[in-house]
């Protein structure tokens, strides 16, 4: 075990294994299955997928944000230059890879980093060879 994921025979139990307040694991499961019988969840969404947790054992896993690919980040041009907020390239400036934004729109696609890499990688060594 990893220790970033915990069985138990009771909400109780769960929670202390966790490491977090037993009250407050049940009380917020108590909630959930409330929605569930209603239909909707806290925020008065109705997704079709709703379960009520009634039955052990139960499982709880450590969950923690992490940045794989940074959506939107900085502008390029063609030639992979850089580009400020004034819409001007930055001289001797420029991206490739995740770091850069625009390409994918609101979402990404996955399995385009290694495509991006290689792709804008050598835009940029042809940009450079010509001087920009």
């Amino acid at each position: 075990m990893t220790g970033d994921a915990w069985r138990a025979d009771t909400l109780e139990e769960l929670a202390k294994k966790a490491g977090i307040d037993p009250a407050n694991l049940v009380k917020a499961v108590e909630e959930y299955n409330k929605g569930c019988e209603a239909g909707h969840d806290a925020g008065g969404k109705k997704p079709n997928n709703l379960r009520k947790i009634e039955k052990a054992p139960f499982w709880a896993g450590y969950a923690g944000m992490s940045v794989h690919h940074t959506m939107g980040g900085v502008v390029i041009n063609t030639d992979t230059q850089v580009i400020d907020r004034h819409g001007q390239v930055i001289p001797g400036l420029h991206a490739v890879g995740e770091v850069t934004g625009g390409i994918h729109g609101s979402n990404r696609l996955g399995g385009n980093a290694i495509a991006d890499i290689f792709t804008f990688g050598r835009l940029t060594g042809i940009a450079i060879a010509n001087g920009k």
